[in-house]
């Protein structure tokens, strides 16, 4: 009888160990039908005899599947045909579902953000990170305010400008979620060469004004006192006048140049020149004019070296005029002015430097600007209208160099200039 009861015991121990590991079999081979999404025959040795609840699990798991794939094909061929069209776009094209997902960008976008390239499938926020941004999606989902605004991002250590317009893409698929486009359009050169005007503008009033203000009150004082006044002070008042018209006048043509500087035509006079002779006689000129005010040329010239160019002559001497002239603005008094050449494989590079304090690195791309004045050792009372660096820069683009300005390590500011070889 005990062992009888064995027998059975063993038997059903055995029964339910078969069933229990069928069954655990069986649900791996679902699991593994959801991750591979591929269809399951429910007489597979996994579901004999399961009974019809298998037999429906296993139907509705591959109805499941096939529902997925053709979502899957349908959403990858409408990406794969919007990313065609817009693929050959100039402008930033983003695409994101209601998650905030992104499930497409162009080129454009990924050449302007880095960050993107490999963006698909992950958030937006991770890839465009300006609160800005994020801010305009959020209200673009919401339906809130207007669907286009301008919007800053900081890439690379430099801010860029996009306009972005939105929209919301409904009914994308039936039974889905929106998703929303966004077209961004690169307006960084336009913000600054909006500042650019505003600056010029501003500052031009005010470089105007301050002649302009002093001539008119001392007009006024000697037409209204005239008869009173002692003759010094008259003299006076008409030599301050007589100054700053001369300022005014200065100013006035310095603007008119750069403004036919700034012109596509500019009718250079353009012909070959050997340049190191030319550029030595000029030098004995800035020697001479230096020695009167108690300064010194350190001349570089490489002894042997030859260089032909073709240039405008009279014009090269105007940016180094401009160029000497500004050195000797902000050199220590009688110290000394740097003025050199080196020579390249394809061009020639003049360079001219003071022994002053340099300027802060934050203001080198920015002293080319019109009326830009840097504060620190370079103060408006040196003189002068604010803009000979920016008809040198003019002049040199117009030759087709490249004007570079450098803090140099022993001191002072150095200025270089390139012009192509012959």
């Amino acid at each position: 009888m005990l062992y009888l009861l064995l027998v059975v015991f063993v038997g059903l121990t055995l029964l339910y160990a078969v069933k229990y590991f069928r069954q655990k079999k069986a649900i791996g081979k679902l699991t593994e039908s959801l991750v591979s999404r591929t269809s399951l025959l429910n007489y597979a040795e996994e579901f004999r005899g399961g009974g019809e609840d298998w037999k429906q699990l296993v139907e509705e798991l591959n109805r499941l599947n096939s529902d997925i794939s053709r979502l899957d094909r349908q959403n990858s061929g409408r990406l794969n045909q919007i990313e065609t069209t817009l693929g050959s776009l100039q402008e930033g094209v983003l695409i994101i579902d209601r998650d905030s997902y992104i499930l497409l960008h162009n080129k454009a976008l990924a050449d302007v953000f880095p960050s993107v390239v490999d963006g698909v499938g992950k958030r937006v926020e991770s890839c465009l990170s300006s609160s800005l941004f994020l801010e305009f999606l959020a209200e673009v989902k919401r339906g809130d305010g207007p669907l286009r605004r301008e919007v800053s991002f900081l890439v690379g250590g430099k801010q860029l400008w996009m306009e972005i317009s939105a929209a919301e893409l409904a009914d994308v698929e039936e039974g889905t979620a929106s998703w929303f486009l966004f077209v961004l359009y690169d307006i960084t050169r336009i913000k600054r060469l909006e500042q650019v005007r505003k600056d010029f503008v501003s500052n031009a009033s005010h470089e105007l004004k301050t002649p302009v203000a002093v001539i008119k009150g001392y007009a006024e004082t000697l037409i209204t006192d005239y008869e009173h006044m002692a003759g010094e002070d008259r003299e006076r008042f008409l030599n301050t006048i007589y100054r700053h018209s001369e300022r005014l006048a200065l100013l006035i043509n310095d603007l008119l140049s750069l403004s036919r500087l700034e012109e596509d035509a500019i009718g250079l006079n353009l012909a070959e020149l050997d340049f190191i002779p030319w550029l030595e006689q000029v030098s004995k000129d800035y020697q001479l004019q230096l020695q009167r005010q108690k300064r010194a040329l350190q001349l570089e010239i490489p002894v042997g070296i030859e260089a032909r160019v073709r240039i405008d002559a009279l014009k090269i001497r105007q940016v180094l005029d401009n160029l000497v002239e500004n050195a000797c603005k902000y050199s220590p008094v009688e110290g000394a002015i740097g003025f050199g050449v080196s020579l390249g494989t394809e061009e020639l590079t003049i360079w001219v430097r003071d022994f002053g304090n340099g300027v802060l690195e934050k203001d080198l791309q920015r002293i080319f600007e019109r009326f830009y004045r840097v504060d620190k050792g370079r103060a408006r009372e040196t003189g002068g209208t604010g803009l000979g660096l920016s008809i040198v820069k003019h002049i040199v683009d117009c030759h087709g160099g490249e004007l570079r300005a450098e803090n140099v390590e022993e001191g002072g500011l150095r200025i270089s200039f390139t012009l192509p070889l012959v």
